[in-house]
C-alpha cells in the first residue's frame, strides 16, 4: 500500500504553504469587519497563530465547516478492491479508480494481513488460479469476437475483490477526519492501514485540523452494517416504496401560484390530466441532455431492494447522492454471468466461482469478501429522490454504459415511472434523448 499527499490548497497571494492558514483565516470573516484578504495576509504571517485559531474554532467551538476550506489531494495504490469499497463509501469526497473495464488486469492481489503463512499460502494459490481464469476468458471472448474493451468488461467478473486498484483522492479536512477515524473502526486490518496511511500523509501539514481520530460507537455500528451479508431479494430490482406524481406536481403548483402546500395539494387533485401534462411540461422546457432537473425534484423518493453483482455495485456506489446501504457479498449468494459468455466461459466462471468459494470457507467470516468474485452477488438497499433518479437513467441507461448496470437502472426507472410517469418523464440514457 502507498499513500502519496500529491497537494493540497496554499494562500498563492501570500505565500503560505500549508491550508491552515486559509480555513483560519475564513473562519474570521464572520466575526472580524476587515477585507477577507486581509485576514489572509495576516494568517500567512502567523502561522502558529492561525493554528491556535483553528483549533479554538474546529474542536473548542464546534465549527467544523472550517476545516473544509482545507483541501487535499492523495494518490492511493496497492490496495485491494474490498478496501477501496470502504473508501469510496464516504460521500462528500471526490474519487477516481484504475477501471478493470478499460484496462487489461495484471496479476497484483493484497493478502490480508490477519492470515497466518499456511492460509496465505492457499490465499496465494486460489488467486493466481482466478487470475489465470480472468486471462483465458478474456482471451476466449477476444477469440469469439467480442471488441476489445467488451472482452475486458465481461472477463472481470472472473477476478476477486482482493485484486489491486489505484484511487485518487481529493477531499477536504473535515471529510477526511471523518473518513480516517471510521477507517479504523474497521474489524480488517488492511483497512485500518490505509487510514493510518492517510493520517500520515496530511496530518504533519495540517495539524490543527485532525484531531478527533478514535472510533466512536457510531463508527462500529456503520462498519458492522456494511460487513454483513445480507439474504437476496427473489428478484434484482424490487420498488419497496415510491412518491406519486402528486408529489412534485403539488409543489410546482404551490411555487407556481404562491399557495400554501395544503392550497396546492387540493388543487392537483381536481386538476385534468391535460392540465398536469402542462405542468410538468412547463417546468421542464428547455432542459437539455445535459442539465440537472430543478432542485424541486428532489422531492419525490423512490426505494429499492436490489440482489446485483459486485461488478454493478462499483458502479452504483458512485451515485453518493443516493442512500446506498450495501450488504457483504458471501459464500452461495450465486453469481451474474455475462450474457456475452458461451457454454466455455460460463462452465470457466463456474469454476472459478467453486474455487473462490472454497477458498472463502477457510478464511474468518470478515476476510471472506476479499476472495470472492466481482460476479458474486449481494444485498443492496437504495433510497434516492427523483433528480437523482433521473441523473442516473441519463448515465447508466445510456447506450456506452455497461450492460449490467444498464439493466440495473432500466429495471429501476421502468418500475418509477408506473408510478410517477410526469415525475420521470426526462429519464433515459444520453444516447436516446440526443437523437
Amino acid at each position: 500500500m502507498k499513500v502519496i499527499l500529491a497537494g493540497y490548497n496554499t494562500d498563492r497571494q501570500f505565500g503560505s504553504d500549508t491550508p491552515e492558514t486559509i480555513s483560519a483565516a475564513y473562519a474570521r470573516i464572520s466575526r472580524d469587519p476587515r477585507p477577507v484578504w486581509e485576514l489572509r495576509r495576516e494568517a500567512a504571517g502567523e502561522l502558529a497563530s492561525a493554528r491556535r485559531s483553528n483549533e479554538r474554532i474546529v474542536f473548542g467551538f464546534g465549527h467544523s465547516s472550517v476545516a473544509e476550506h482545507a483541501v487535499f489531494n492523495l494518490d492511493i495504490a496497492g490496495i485491494s478492491r474490498y478496501a477501496a469499497e470502504a473508501l469510496q463509501s464516504f460521500r462528500l469526497a471526490s474519487f477516481m479508480e484504475k477501471s478493470q473495464r478499460y484496462i487489461r488486469i495484471d496479476r497484483g492481489w493484497v493478502v490480508p494481513g490477519e492470515l497466518d503463512r499456511t492460509r496465505a499460502a492457499a490465499f496465494d494459490a486460489a488467486c493466481l488460479a482466478l487470475f489465470d481464469i480472468y486471462s483465458e476468458l478474456a482471451d476466449m471472448l477476444l477469440q469469439n469476437g467480442l471488441p476489445r474493451e467488451s472482452a475486458r468488461e465481461d472477463a472481470r467478473y472472473a477476478l476477486p475483490l482482493c485484486t489491486e486498484c489505484q484511487v485518487g483522492l481529493t477531499a477536504n479536512a473535515r471529510e477526511l477526519e471523518h473518513m480516517i477515524r471510521r477507517l479504523s473502526a474497521w474489524p480488517v486490518a488492511e483497512i485500518r492501514d490505509l487510514a493510518a496511511a492517510l493520517l500520515e500523509a496530511v496530518g504533519p501539514v495540517a495539524p490543527s485540523l485532525f484531531r478527533y481520530l478514535s472510533p466512536v460507537r457510531m463508527d462500529s455500528f456503520a462498519v458492522g452494517s456494511a460487513m454483513t451479508p445480507r439474504r437476496l431479494p427473489g428478484r434484482p430490482v424490487t420498488m419497496t416504496s415510491w412518491d406519486t406524481d402528486a408529489k412534485i406536481g403539488t409543489f410546482l403548483l404551490a411555487m407556481r401560484d404562491g399557495m400554501t402546500h395544503g392550497e396546492a395539494a387540493s388543487a392537483w387533485r381536481g386538476m385534468p390530466p391535460g392540465g398536469r401534462e402542462a405542468l410538468f411540461s412547463s417546468a421542464l422546457d428547455g432542459l437539455g441532455v445535459h442539465d440537472a432537473l430543478p432542485r424541486v425534484w428532489e422531492m419525490a423518493h423512490y426505494a429499492f431492494d436490489l440482489s446485483i453483482s459486485s461488478t454493478a455495485f462499483a458502479q452504483l456506489k458512485r451515485h453518493r447522492m443516493a442512500t446506498i446501504l450495501p450488504g457483504s457479498p458471501f459464500v452461495g449468494s450465486g453469481t451474474v454471468v455475462p450474457p456475452s459468455f458461451p457454454a466455455s466461459a460460463r462452465r470457466l466462471l463456474e469454476k472459478g466461482a467453486a474455487l473462490s468459494e472454497d477458498c472463502a470457507r477457510s478464511l474468518p467470516e470478515g476476510l471472506r469478501p476479499y476472495i470472492l468474485l466481482n460476479a458474486h452477488r449481494r444485498a443492496v438497499s437504495m433510497s434516492v429522490n427523483a433528480r437523482e433518479l433521473v441523473h442516473i437513467s441519463r448515465l447508466r441507461e445510456d447506450s456506452h454504459a455497461q450492460w449490467d448496470i444498464r439493466g440495473i437502472a432500466s429495471k429501476m426507472l421502468a418500475l418509477a415511472k408506473r408510478r410517477a410517469p410526469l415525475t420521470l418523464s426526462a429519464s433515459g440514457g444520453k444516447s436516446s434523448l440526443e437523437r
